[in-house]
Protein backbone atom coordinates (compact mmCIF):
# COMPACT_ATOMS: atom_id res chain seq x y z
CA UNK A 1 0.00 0.00 0.00
CA UNK A 2 3.02 2.47 0.45
CA UNK A 3 3.93 1.88 -3.22
CA UNK A 4 0.18 2.80 -4.30
CA UNK A 5 0.22 5.90 -2.04
CA UNK A 6 3.32 7.30 -3.30
CA UNK A 7 2.38 6.84 -6.71
CA UNK A 8 -0.85 8.26 -6.09
CA UNK A 9 0.13 11.37 -4.47
CA UNK A 10 2.39 11.76 -7.51
CA UNK A 11 -0.19 11.20 -9.92
CA UNK A 12 -2.22 14.11 -8.38
CA UNK A 13 0.78 16.28 -8.58
CA UNK A 14 2.04 16.01 -4.87
CA UNK A 15 5.61 16.95 -3.93
CA UNK A 16 6.08 14.37 -1.25
CA UNK A 17 7.20 16.80 1.49
CA UNK A 18 4.69 15.62 3.73
CA UNK A 19 5.87 12.36 3.42
CA UNK A 20 7.14 10.12 6.49
CA UNK A 21 10.24 9.34 4.98
CA UNK A 22 12.08 8.12 7.80
CA UNK A 23 9.39 5.72 9.33
CA UNK A 24 8.96 4.48 5.56
CA UNK A 25 12.60 3.39 5.34
CA UNK A 26 12.62 1.86 8.43
CA UNK A 27 9.74 -0.44 7.85
CA UNK A 28 11.87 -1.41 5.10
CA UNK A 29 14.40 -2.48 6.86
CA UNK A 30 12.37 -4.35 8.98
CA UNK A 31 10.38 -6.19 6.14
CA UNK A 32 13.28 -7.29 4.27
CA UNK A 33 14.18 -11.29 4.74
CA UNK A 34 17.21 -12.49 5.19
CA UNK A 35 17.37 -14.16 1.50
CA UNK A 36 17.30 -10.48 -0.09
CA UNK A 37 13.27 -10.78 -0.63
CA UNK A 38 10.60 -8.45 0.59
CA UNK A 39 7.27 -9.07 2.55
CA UNK A 40 4.19 -7.08 2.67
CA UNK A 41 3.95 -6.03 6.12
CA UNK A 42 5.73 -7.05 9.60
CA UNK A 43 3.63 -8.81 10.81
CA UNK A 44 3.90 -11.63 8.27
CA UNK A 45 2.91 -12.05 4.82
CA UNK A 46 4.08 -13.48 1.15
CA UNK A 47 7.50 -12.67 -0.07
CA UNK A 48 8.37 -12.75 -3.45
CA UNK A 49 9.21 -10.64 -6.24
CA UNK A 50 5.93 -8.51 -6.40
CA UNK A 51 7.16 -6.68 -2.92
CA UNK A 52 10.75 -6.65 -4.12
CA UNK A 53 9.42 -4.29 -7.03
CA UNK A 54 7.53 -2.26 -4.64
CA UNK A 55 10.28 -1.60 -2.61
CA UNK A 56 12.23 -0.79 -5.68
CA UNK A 57 9.84 1.57 -6.56
CA UNK A 58 9.43 3.40 -3.20
CA UNK A 59 13.21 3.56 -2.99
CA UNK A 60 13.28 5.58 -6.35
CA UNK A 61 10.48 7.52 -5.57
CA UNK A 62 11.93 9.19 -2.14
CA UNK A 63 15.09 8.68 -3.51
CA UNK A 64 16.62 6.95 -0.72
CA UNK A 65 17.89 3.53 -0.43
CA UNK A 66 19.30 3.18 2.45
CA UNK A 67 16.21 0.99 3.45
CA UNK A 68 17.41 -2.17 1.55
CA UNK A 69 20.29 -4.31 1.19
CA UNK A 70 20.77 -4.12 -2.37
CA UNK A 71 23.65 -6.78 -2.47
CA UNK A 72 20.88 -9.33 -0.88
CA UNK A 73 18.06 -8.20 -3.17
CA UNK A 74 20.42 -8.65 -6.56
CA UNK A 75 20.99 -12.18 -5.42
CA UNK A 76 17.66 -12.83 -4.68
CA UNK A 77 16.40 -11.44 -8.44
CA UNK A 78 19.33 -14.20 -9.52
CA UNK A 79 18.05 -16.89 -8.46
CA UNK A 80 14.11 -16.31 -9.14
CA UNK A 81 15.44 -16.89 -12.79
CA UNK A 82 14.08 -19.75 -13.97
CA UNK A 83 15.93 -22.52 -16.76
CA UNK A 84 14.08 -20.77 -19.89
CA UNK A 85 15.41 -17.38 -19.24
CA UNK A 86 12.26 -15.94 -17.67
CA UNK A 87 11.66 -14.85 -13.83
CA UNK A 88 9.61 -16.46 -11.75
CA UNK A 89 7.77 -14.87 -8.19
CA UNK A 90 10.37 -16.54 -6.05
CA UNK A 91 13.29 -19.36 -6.93
CA UNK A 92 11.90 -22.55 -8.11
CA UNK A 93 8.83 -21.23 -9.15
CA UNK A 94 7.94 -20.71 -13.35
CA UNK A 95 8.43 -17.80 -15.21
CA UNK A 96 5.48 -15.20 -15.01
CA UNK A 97 5.01 -12.32 -17.02
CA UNK A 98 3.93 -9.91 -13.78
CA UNK A 99 7.43 -11.35 -11.78
CA UNK A 100 9.45 -10.61 -14.86
CA UNK A 101 8.15 -6.78 -15.36
CA UNK A 102 8.96 -6.62 -11.39
CA UNK A 103 12.18 -7.81 -11.57
CA UNK A 104 12.92 -5.90 -14.59
CA UNK A 105 11.91 -2.85 -13.41
CA UNK A 106 13.29 -3.32 -10.06
CA UNK A 107 17.18 -3.62 -11.54
CA UNK A 108 16.32 -0.68 -13.48
CA UNK A 109 15.19 1.19 -10.87
CA UNK A 110 18.58 0.32 -9.01
CA UNK A 111 20.85 0.83 -11.92
CA UNK A 112 21.57 -2.41 -11.85
CA UNK A 113 19.68 -3.75 -15.75
CA UNK A 114 22.72 -4.25 -17.61
CA UNK A 115 24.83 -5.70 -14.64
CA UNK A 116 22.56 -8.35 -14.11
CA UNK A 117 21.05 -9.19 -17.40
CA UNK A 118 24.73 -9.18 -18.78
CA UNK A 119 26.52 -11.66 -17.21
CA UNK A 120 27.89 -14.43 -18.70
CA UNK A 121 25.82 -17.34 -18.03
CA UNK A 122 28.42 -19.78 -19.77
CA UNK A 123 31.20 -19.17 -16.97
CA UNK A 124 33.25 -17.30 -19.40
CA UNK A 125 32.92 -18.83 -22.68
CA UNK A 126 30.77 -18.05 -25.73
CA UNK A 127 28.45 -20.28 -28.07
CA UNK A 128 29.66 -21.88 -31.01
CA UNK A 129 29.31 -18.48 -32.95
CA UNK A 130 30.66 -16.09 -30.75
CA UNK A 131 28.38 -14.69 -29.20
CA UNK A 132 28.59 -14.93 -25.16
CA UNK A 133 25.48 -16.27 -23.62
CA UNK A 134 23.75 -14.03 -21.68
CA UNK A 135 20.79 -14.15 -18.94
CA UNK A 136 19.16 -10.81 -20.96
CA UNK A 137 19.52 -12.82 -24.50
CA UNK A 138 17.58 -15.34 -23.13
CA UNK A 139 14.78 -13.38 -21.00
CA UNK A 140 14.61 -11.49 -24.47
CA UNK A 141 13.90 -14.55 -26.30
CA UNK A 142 11.17 -15.81 -23.45
CA UNK A 143 9.18 -12.38 -23.55
CA UNK A 144 9.09 -12.21 -27.26
CA UNK A 145 7.56 -15.80 -27.46
CA UNK A 146 4.96 -14.51 -25.61
CA UNK A 147 3.41 -13.01 -28.31
CA UNK A 148 0.16 -15.05 -29.38
CA UNK A 149 -1.58 -12.07 -31.51
CA UNK A 150 -1.67 -10.37 -27.99
CA UNK A 151 0.18 -11.58 -25.14
CA UNK A 152 0.22 -14.06 -22.66
CA UNK A 153 2.32 -14.52 -19.54
CA UNK A 154 3.08 -18.03 -19.24
CA UNK A 155 4.05 -20.44 -22.27
CA UNK A 156 0.44 -22.26 -23.20
CA UNK A 157 -1.79 -20.00 -21.73
CA UNK A 158 -4.03 -17.56 -22.94
CA UNK A 159 -3.33 -14.19 -23.69
CA UNK A 160 -4.43 -11.82 -21.86
CA UNK A 161 -4.29 -7.34 -21.88
CA UNK A 162 -2.32 -6.61 -18.71
CA UNK A 163 0.51 -8.76 -20.12
CA UNK A 164 0.86 -6.54 -22.85
CA UNK A 165 2.15 -3.95 -20.28
CA UNK A 166 4.13 -6.70 -17.69
CA UNK A 167 6.07 -8.16 -21.36
CA UNK A 168 5.56 -5.25 -23.79
CA UNK A 169 7.05 -3.31 -20.56
CA UNK A 170 9.63 -5.30 -19.75
CA UNK A 171 10.96 -5.81 -23.60
CA UNK A 172 10.72 -1.75 -23.83
CA UNK A 173 13.34 -1.75 -20.16
CA UNK A 174 15.83 -3.74 -22.23
CA UNK A 175 15.24 -1.74 -25.48
CA UNK A 176 14.02 -4.73 -27.52
CA UNK A 177 10.24 -3.71 -28.11
CA UNK A 178 10.51 -3.48 -31.85
CA UNK A 179 11.16 -7.27 -31.78
CA UNK A 180 7.12 -7.65 -30.53
CA UNK A 181 4.16 -7.39 -33.97
CA UNK A 182 3.41 -3.91 -32.28
CA UNK A 183 0.27 -3.21 -34.88
CA UNK A 184 -1.38 -6.67 -33.82
CA UNK A 185 -0.56 -6.15 -30.57
CA UNK A 186 -2.30 -2.83 -30.40
CA UNK A 187 -5.11 -4.20 -32.50
CA UNK A 188 -5.71 -6.96 -29.70
CA UNK A 189 -6.17 -4.45 -27.06
CA UNK A 190 -7.99 -2.51 -29.11
CA UNK A 191 -10.35 -5.18 -29.82
CA UNK A 192 -10.89 -5.74 -26.17
CA UNK A 193 -12.81 -3.16 -25.37
CA UNK A 194 -16.64 -3.18 -24.60
CA UNK A 195 -19.87 -1.89 -24.92
CA UNK A 196 -19.68 -1.10 -21.11
CA UNK A 197 -16.34 0.78 -21.25
CA UNK A 198 -13.06 -0.27 -20.44
CA UNK A 199 -11.19 -2.50 -21.22
CA UNK A 200 -11.46 -6.83 -20.21
CA UNK A 201 -8.65 -9.14 -20.44
CA UNK A 202 -10.48 -11.14 -23.63
CA UNK A 203 -12.34 -10.09 -26.31
CA UNK A 204 -15.79 -11.86 -26.61
CA UNK A 205 -18.18 -11.23 -23.93
CA UNK A 206 -15.42 -10.98 -21.05
CA UNK A 207 -16.89 -8.03 -18.56
CA UNK A 208 -14.17 -4.86 -17.93
CA UNK A 209 -12.25 -4.48 -14.72
CA UNK A 210 -10.20 -1.63 -13.65
CA UNK A 211 -6.93 -3.64 -13.49
CA UNK A 212 -7.03 -4.72 -17.33
CA UNK A 213 -8.25 -0.98 -18.21
CA UNK A 214 -5.50 0.57 -16.45
CA UNK A 215 -3.08 -1.78 -18.45
CA UNK A 216 -4.48 -1.81 -21.28
CA UNK A 217 -4.52 1.95 -21.45
CA UNK A 218 -0.41 1.74 -19.92
CA UNK A 219 0.41 -0.46 -23.25
CA UNK A 220 -1.38 1.89 -25.33
CA UNK A 221 0.76 4.80 -23.99
CA UNK A 222 4.41 2.87 -23.66
CA UNK A 223 4.09 1.32 -27.47
CA UNK A 224 3.80 4.81 -29.05
CA UNK A 225 7.03 6.13 -31.06
CA UNK A 226 9.44 7.44 -28.15
CA UNK A 227 10.99 9.96 -30.25
CA UNK A 228 9.20 11.56 -33.55
CA UNK A 229 5.69 10.52 -34.70
CA UNK A 230 3.87 11.72 -37.77
CA UNK A 231 0.78 13.29 -37.18
CA UNK A 232 -0.12 13.09 -40.22
CA UNK A 233 -0.56 16.69 -40.89
CA UNK A 234 3.56 16.79 -40.71
CA UNK A 235 3.55 17.64 -36.99
CA UNK A 236 6.75 15.93 -34.96
CA UNK A 237 5.59 14.87 -31.85
CA UNK A 238 8.48 14.34 -29.01
CA UNK A 239 8.34 11.51 -26.02
CA UNK A 240 7.52 14.19 -23.72
CA UNK A 241 4.18 15.40 -25.87
CA UNK A 242 0.41 14.17 -25.63
CA UNK A 243 0.00 11.02 -28.01
CA UNK A 244 -2.20 12.16 -30.94
CA UNK A 245 -5.49 10.34 -31.17
CA UNK A 246 -4.94 8.29 -34.50
CA UNK A 247 -1.57 6.89 -32.78
CA UNK A 248 -3.55 5.33 -29.93
CA UNK A 249 -6.72 4.00 -31.41
CA UNK A 250 -9.27 7.53 -30.62
CA UNK A 251 -7.78 7.98 -27.40
CA UNK A 252 -5.69 11.36 -26.42
CA UNK A 253 -2.58 9.80 -23.62
CA UNK A 254 -0.16 11.10 -21.61
CA UNK A 255 3.26 9.17 -22.23
CA UNK A 256 4.28 6.70 -19.33
CA UNK A 257 6.68 6.25 -16.93
CA UNK A 258 7.59 2.60 -17.84
CA UNK A 259 9.36 1.36 -14.42
CA UNK A 260 6.66 2.89 -12.33
CA UNK A 261 3.29 3.42 -14.32
CA UNK A 262 3.18 6.70 -13.49
CA UNK A 263 2.44 9.44 -15.76
CA UNK A 264 6.23 11.07 -16.94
Amino acid sequence: MTYVGLCTLATLGDDLTRVDRESIIQEMKDIQLTDGSFKSTKSGSENDMRFVYCACAVSHMLNDWTGMDIPKTLDYIRRCRTWDGGIGLSPGKEGHGGSTFCATASLSLMGKLEDVLEEDLGGGGGSSNGRVDTWRNELIRWCVSRQVRGMQGRPNKHEDTCYSYWIGGSLRLLGCEDLLDLDELRKFVLECQTDLGGFSKLEGGYFPDLLHSFYSLAWLSVSQPPAKIDGGGGENYTSGDVIPKTMAGGFTLNPLDCTLGLVS
